[in-house]
């Protein structure tokens, strides 16, 4: 059910109480309010108790509505914000529009380390995620009556932890009503979501009143030399800068404040990296004109005071987990065509505006990103689901349901971690690191220090922390508040077997109690730049910012450590970059070994030839190794292993087995996974699986052809399916029989090299999987005429031109298209 409201300007028909509670001038800038009895009737009535609001920027939706909720529903209500400062700035402005102090009336905020909630508060504004902690000790939400999901858009893996959270929420409840928000969502998969008959989840579309924004593209000119220009042309009013990222920020706030400093004219920076305090000054007033840098947190969810020119960079930085290596690659991409509407939003909120875009009118981009829990390190929300009892990653009603692989790699790091028992089951660690409002890995520096009564563990928080650039202050209370859970109830060790436990004598390297699968050997030569290292997974890493990183023991002169822990790095395409590290001594490290390293026989080739070690290891790291004695059987480990570090390129391929993968890209790119549509994707499936479809297929061989190899292949990716629907031979219409070559362009295309007679009494396209077959037609002599993927349009438009020619070169030749070579039609 779908209702598309836009606002008219003759239906001012505003609630009573909206009236009584805000000032008629403050009314009636909102588009939303001529509608208010209708969504609250709508809320009310929807059999699902779930009702879907998309309203563009400046309706209203998250200041109006809210107020007139509290009035139309009894109870108790909570309202989501995805960032911190959004919920400051929502909650303030809806306390402004009460005309109320936050905490002191009925609305009221919780954020981490700051809760503003008094005896009357009866609307919280609060994060996604404090909201799952919530749901975690009470799943039914009692004392609550209504729950807001706004800007839900921005898909964190929280929101869509919540919404699952809520889902079941709804099952124990008829009294609990749910009101989801966005500017635009896919709001169809969402009805679908809620109830398999999407009547029963009521949608409403209302269209905003945002001032025009005119939109100026400008590929070939600066940051710098924009600003400055703005500057110039618009007297007054700020300019918000999108970037991708912390380090363009920085770059940009150097470039510009020596430039900026004398003219009146602040520069600021918003990026979730600075402290809460620095970010909350972007939301009050000031006499001075700014140019605020920031990333993508100020696309959504909050109104950056007095801005009329936006300035965007196009590109954003998106995380992307690496499931191989247990590491994320933070990657600057184009934005999507969804944010850059929502930046260019941002200049026409408070008056006409203007929106410069960095890139050309014509480059392409995508539509959205894909959410946070099919692309992120999803750690977190495993260790989540196993205290609700969820043990498998579909094991809970997910909109998107997270990876296979994804979950398995975060469910073993929680394993070595201690969070997770053997069954998978969560452990009284496991529970006592959610308490504490910490990423796993910080959780266990934090529990491990406590308990063994090595204060270390304060300053190891605070540096990989969000709160590492806060202030002083906001830091000792970040302790304070830590050492208070902590202090609560110690968890026992005792459920937990194969734990990576850092036990030694001083000095104590505690950061491996979160970080161990993150220790890393020096490869290269000491004093050659950059200094690479390999760590446990295998992966190799330089040594980024050197002169500039810190480690355990007291600072990084310069001298390149032998061992260290990595807890700030990138697993980038082929190689890694270390950001910051904590150094190891060998005494450290041999202590550690003693414990965790493992004996195993390594086969490998060298020169053709395979050499069998017995190495003493950690993980990928070779400690020590001796060579003993190979023989026929130790094939398969060598291949095994020469795929597994080299990659699914070392495998001996030939034409036919490229041909066959190029195949069931094509088919996942038609019907089956998207994601393995992707050849680096697949090839990468294929590597960390080799172990499944090699082995029966090499059996006692002595060598691995290139016939083994696609029989393997051939048999774990359902060949026979793939030659069933992504034929190779393709049969006419007119009964003639062609063979299918598949290209990859933008995506694979099948495509027919074909002389244009054979094709005669064929007038519809032929298409494979549903996709049209790319026509490319010949002369008789076999020269190209035509390129198509409408045949029946080139029958009709180009073709009397082309026959017109071909009938002088060719008079012997039938032309008629009607009628087949064989003289069918």
């Amino acid at each position: 059910m779908r209702t598309r409201v836009e606002y008219n300007y003759g239906e001012f028909d505003i609630l009573k109480i909206i009236r009584i509670m805000l000032p008629e001038n403050k009314i009636s800038q909102f588009p939303i309010t001529a509608y208010l009895e209708n969504i609250c009737k709508s809320l009310k009535e929807s059999p699902s108790h779930v009702l879907i609001l998309t309203a563009q920027t400046s309706t209203g939706k998250s200041t109006v509505l809210p107020l007139a909720l509290l009035e139309e529903f009894k109870g108790k209500m909570l309202m989501t914000q995805p960032r911190r400062l959004a919920v400051l700035g929502v909650a303030n402005r809806l306390a402004e529009l009460s005309d109320e102090e936050c905490g002191k009336g009925q609305i009221g905020y919780r954020v981490h380390l700051e809760n503003k909630i008094g005896k009357n508060t009866r609307l919280e504004v609060v994060t996604e995620g404090i909201l799952v902690r919530q749901l975690q000790s009470d799943p039914s939400l009692e004392g609550y009556n209504l729950v807001i999901v706004d800007e839900f858009h921005e898909r964190s893996i929280n929101t869509d932890l919540l919404i699952a959270f809520l889902k079941e929420a709804l099952e124990f409840r008829d009294d609990l009503y749910i009101i989801i928000m966005s500017a635009t969502m896919n709001a169809q998969k969402l009805q679908k979501y809620f109830s398999d008959d999407e009547d029963k989840v009521p949608l409403l579309e209302i269209l905003g009143r945002l001032y025009p924004v005119k939109v100026f593209y400008e590929p070939e000119k600066s940051l710098e030399g924009l600003v400055l220009d703005s500057l110039k042309r618009k007297k007054t009013g700020n300019i918000l800068v999108f970037l991708p990222g912390i380090s363009d920020i920085c770059r940009a706030y150097e470039n510009l404040y020596q430039p900026l400093k004398d003219d009146d004219v602040e520069v600021l920076i918003l990026h979730s990296s600075i402290s809460l305090e620095e970010q909350k000054k972007i939301l009050r007033e000031s006499d001075k004109r700014r140019v605020i840098l920031s990333s993508a947190i100020a696309e959504t969810s909050l109104t950056v005071p007095g801005v009329n020119v936006v300035i965007d960079s196009g590109l954003a930085r998106i995380n992307r987990m690496n499931i191989s290596t247990g590491m994320e690659n933070l990657c600057t991409e184009v934005e999507s065509e969804f944010s850059a509407e929502q930046r260019k939003g941002r200049a026409g909120r408070l008056e006409e505006g203007t929106c410069i875009r960095m890139w050309s009118e014509f480059d392409p981009r995508i539509k959205d990103f894909p959410p946070e829990i099919l692309r992120a390190d999803i750690t977190q929300l495993v260790l989540e689901c196993a205290e609700r009892g969820v043990y498998s990653f579909d094991g809970i009603d997910w909109l998107d349901k997270p990876s296979e692989a994804a979950w398995t790699e975060a469910r073993r790091l929680l394993q070595k971690l201690g969070m997770l028992k053997d069954d998978f089951r969560i452990s009284d660690k496991g529970k006592k690191a959610l308490s504490l409002g910490l990423h796993p890995r910080l959780a266990s520096i934090a529990l491990e220090g406590y308990s063994k009564g090595n204060e270390a563990w304060q300053n190891l928080v605070i540096k990989y922390s969000s709160y590492a650039k806060s202030s002083a202050e906001i830091q000792k209370r970040f302790i304070s508040d830590l050492k208070a859970r902590l202090g609560t109830a110690p968890y026992l060790e005792a459920d937990c077997k194969n734990v990576e436990k850092c036990e030694g004598t001083d000095p104590y390297p505690l950061i491996l109690a979160g970080y161990p699968d993150r220790i890393a050997k020096l490869l290269s030569p000491l004093g050659q730049q950059p200094a690479e290292y390999q760590f446990a997974s295998g992966r190799k890493a330089i040594l980024g910012g050197q002169q500039g990183t810190h480690g355990a023991n007291g600072g990084y002169g310069g001298q390149t450590p032998q061992w260290l822990v990595a807890p700030s790095v990138l697993a980038g395409k082929v190689q890694g970059t270390i950001f910051d590290f904590e150094e190891l001594s060998q005494a450290e490290v041999e202590h550690f070994m003693k414990n965790h390293a493992q004996k195993k026989e390594n086969c490998q080739f060298k020169d053709g030839k395979i050499v069998k070690t017995e190495d003493i290891c950690y993980g990928q790291i070779v400690l020590s190794s001796k060579k003993i004695p190979a023989d026929s059987e130790d094939l398969l480990a060598a291949w095994v292993n020469e795929v597994k570090t080299k990659g699914f390129d070392s495998l001996p391929l030939d034409e036919k087995i490229e041909n066959f993968l190029l195949r069931v890209e094509f088919w996942n790119q038609q019907k089956g996974d998207k994601e393995l549509a992707m050849p680096s994707n697949l090839k990468n499936k294929l590597q960390d699986d080799v172990e499944e479809w090699l082995p029966a297929f090499l059996g006692t061989s002595t060598h691995l052809s290139t016939q083994i190899l696609y029989d393997a292949l051939y048999w774990y990716l359902d060949g026979s399916k793939i030659d069933s629907e992504v034929p190779q031979i393709l049969i006419l219409p007119n009964g003639r029989k062609c063979k299918v070559k598949y290209e990859r362009q933008e995506q694979i295309k099948p495509v027919v090299e074909i002389i244009i007679q054979r094709i005669f009494a064929c007038f519809e396209t032929p298409q494979i999987c549903g996709k049209n077959v790319l026509l490319r037609l010949l002369s008789p002599a076999s020269r190209p005429l035509q390129v198509t993927e409408d045949l029946a349009g080139f029958w009709s438009g180009a073709w009397p031109e082309i026959c017109k020619e071909m009938k002088g070169r060719y008079p012997k030749h039938n032309w008629d298209y009607r009628v087949s070579d064989d003289g069918e039609k």
